[in-house]
């Protein structure tokens, strides 16, 4: 038997949907334990301190990588590249060895009801716009009277990567690509953070609270007229629950984000052959295929030019795929994104202004270290 840990995800549900039953072909059984977001880093460390036993694990992809590889807490893969999306491919390796395999993409992908934008801007999005754009449609929207006119990803556990095109949108990054230094406290990233923070004033009161079901959920039932969410979201969003699902247009940002949720093997595993094997059948074209339209997001070429017609979102998630801007491989990206989740959350909530959040992120993160 082999042991899998994996995040409670839309994604991650089709592997044990028991209708589906995609997993009645592999020739081992596959013990699925899904934990939730809020739970999943720490029951994560535990597998790697020995104290929890599984052979594979669900890794946020560049996101840990370096942290992880470093450590000895994954064993390197084999991974045969087909038809896996490039950007995707780099996004598994580190040192020139693969250590993850790609399962599904969550980048920044813009939902919007297409009879609001053309009634209140008199015209839809085009398939990749500014964070600027964004704010300024969101004003617009709610000027002429529309209560709740975006829906935001605001919960303290969404809030750094869901405010991060808006950090972006003045040219700099929150951490320099080569020293890898917090460049949170640079003004156009203050600034940026005053957009994200000022479009509260466009959402729902109580949007500090969304996460993605929330977000989902008002996307569907067009109660909002536009929202960010993740692209491995797309497929649970565009299902029979949702509210005349052609009038939903897609975009993404010129700032957008991308991290592939992968598989990985436990450094500890004693079956790391079979799990090596289990990693090959998950990411198999006719697994990507089915997980990909249920998730939304697959990771082969083929999937996307094959669904293109049945899934409008496709073509311009491609896009964001393979131009979106990762965050760099760094050692303990985990402590210092968590800072970032933290101060912000602080600043979108009102208790900090948005300049001292980030100069208070900036020493925090600082202190952590290179």
């Amino acid at each position: 038997m082999l042991k899998v840990l994996a995040v409670a995800d839309p994604a991650v549900k089709v592997y044990v949907d028991e209708n589906l039953n995609l997993l009645k072909d592999f020739p081992e059984t596959i013990d699925f334990n899904v934990v939730p977001w809020s739970q999943y880093y720490t029951t994560m460390l535990d597998v790697f301190a020995g104290k929890a036993d599984y052979d594979v694990i669900m890794v946020a992809g560049h996101l840990w990588l370096a942290d992880f590889a470093e450590k000895g807490y994954l064993a390197p893969i084999e991974l045969e590249e087909e038809d896996i999306l490039p950007v995707i491919l780099q996004e598994m390796k580190y040192k020139n060895k693969y250590y993850l395999s790609p399962s599904f993409c969550d980048g920044h992908m813009i939902v919007y009801r297409k009879s609001i934008l053309k009634e209140k801007l008199g015209k839809i999005f085009d398939s990749v716009i500014t964070p600027e754009e964004y704010v300024d449609a969101a004003s617009k929207i709610s000027s002429s009277g529309t209560t709740g006119a975006i829906a935001m990803k605001a919960h303290p556990s969404e809030i750094f990567t869901d405010a991060l095109p808006f950090l972006r949108m003045g040219g700099k990054d929150v951490y320099d690509t080569e020293t890898l230094e917090a460049m949170c406290s640079e003004e156009s990233i203050i600034k940026g953070l005053e957009a994200y923070c000022g479009l509260r004033n466009y959402a729902f009161p109580d949007t500090d609270t969304y996460g993605n079901e929330e977000i989902a959920l008002t996307i569907q039932n067009g109660t909002a007229a536009m929202a960010v969410t993740w692209s491995g979201q797309l497929g649970v969003v565009y299902n029979e629950d949702c509210v005349d699902k052609k009038d939903l247009g897609f975009s993404t940002f010129n700032t957008a984000w991308n991290v592939t949720w992968s598989f990985a093997i436990s450094g500890g595993s004693k079956n790391k052959e079979k799990a090596n094997e289990l990693l090959r059948f998950l990411r198999s074209p006719k697994i990507d295929a089915i997980a990909g339209a249920h998730s939304g997001a697959p990771v082969r070429r083929q999937s996307y030019l094959e669904g293109k017609d049945n899934f409008p979102w496709y073509e311009c998630q491609l896009s964001m795929i393979e131009k979106a801007k990762p965050l760099p491989n760094m050692l303990l990206a985990g402590d210092k994104n968590g800072v970032l989740y933290e101060e912000i959350a602080e600043a979108f909530g009102g208790r900090k202004t948005p300049a001292k959040a980030m100069a208070d992120a900036k020493k925090r993160i600082d202190q952590i270290g290179i």
